[in-house]
């Protein structure tokens, strides 16, 4: 079943305000995690409540996880009861990077039989528009109901490592070109890709805009790469983010995708790290 996946600045516009919709700013920076909440006071979508990704969409990063571990279940479903969403919510998330960021929050909302969207074209789209922006910041309504969460799509460690000898799913990275090729790589202890793995860059998603492609594009660029079903391909990135914008290009072309192995490079890497020291 396909996913629901991107809303316009107009059709945003015109939810604002109406009842069961709440819409989370996601912006985030990888260098620099005071800057969102910063970006955010400085002017954001009127009654969004802002999203502190490291913290809310992520658990604490240990020796042997990816650098944005996805939360536990039960504490996502309390933070998910403080932003006021529960089964009847209607969510938009959106950032400033086309999407890049706001599509792990999509991801994960979606896998709670949650309607969620990313708005296309972002924060710039929104300001570019002239559309109203606030400085007031937001502090979401607390549901009373909660939901039960969990993360049927999230492919772990150990079912990457089985795959060498199921060959049950294609790997697909969504990071830049020179960093899958280890030519260059600032955030890992080890530079490269997991073995077998093919290379689409999650930006090939979006026009010099910002914006998603036209899904009829996508879903003849998609098609070049992919020749199973839509559960024969696992999608990973550097920490489990950006690979959500592939799942999320992938729905709005027409073709499924939901699995991502959270765990992404950064966790990989430190396994390569620590059998090299075993060597």
């Amino acid at each position: 079943m396909l996913l629901k996946t991107l809303i316009n600045t107009d059709e945003l516009a015109a939810l604002l305000g109406q009842p069961n919709v709440v819409v989370l700013d996601c912006r985030f920076y990888l260098t620099d995690h005071a800057k969102g909440l910063s970006e955010y006071n400085q002017g954001h979508i009127p009654g969004a409540v802002f999203v502190d990704v490291h913290h809310e969409l992520a658990a604490p990063e240990t020796e042997f996880s990816g650098r944005h571990p996805l939360p536990d279940e039960r504490v996502f479903s309390k933070q998910l009861q403080a932003w006021g969403i529960d089964q009847n919510s209607r969510v938009v998330v959106y950032d400033d990077m086309g999407g890049a960021v706001a599509a792990r929050a999509w991801w994960m909302l979606s896998q709670q039989n949650i309607e969620a969207r990313v708005l296309n074209g972002g924060f710039p789209a929104w300001r570019k528009q002239g559309k109203d922006i606030s400085q007031m910041p937001v502090t979401a309504t607390a549901t009373v109901n909660q939901i039960e969460v969990s993360f049927p799509w999230a492919i772990s460690e150990q079912a990457i490592v089985e795959n060498f000898e199921t060959n049950q799913f294609q790997l697909v990275d969504a990071r830049a070109a020179d960093r899958f090729n280890g030519e260059n790589e600032t955030m890992d202890p080890v530079a490269g890709h997991i073995p077998g793995a093919i290379n689409r860059p999650f930006a090939d998603n979006l026009d010099p805009e910002g914006y998603f492609k036209p899904a009829e594009q996508l879903h003849v660029e998609w098609q070049d790469w992919l020749s199973n079903s839509g559960d024969g391909y696992v999608y990973y990135c550097g920490s489990g983010v950006t690979a959500c914008h592939n799942v999320l290009a992938l729905n709005h072309a027409g073709i499924e995708a939901k699995q991502v192995y959270v765990g992404s490079w950064s966790q990989w890497s430190k396994r390569m790290r620590r059998a090299a020291t075993l060597a």
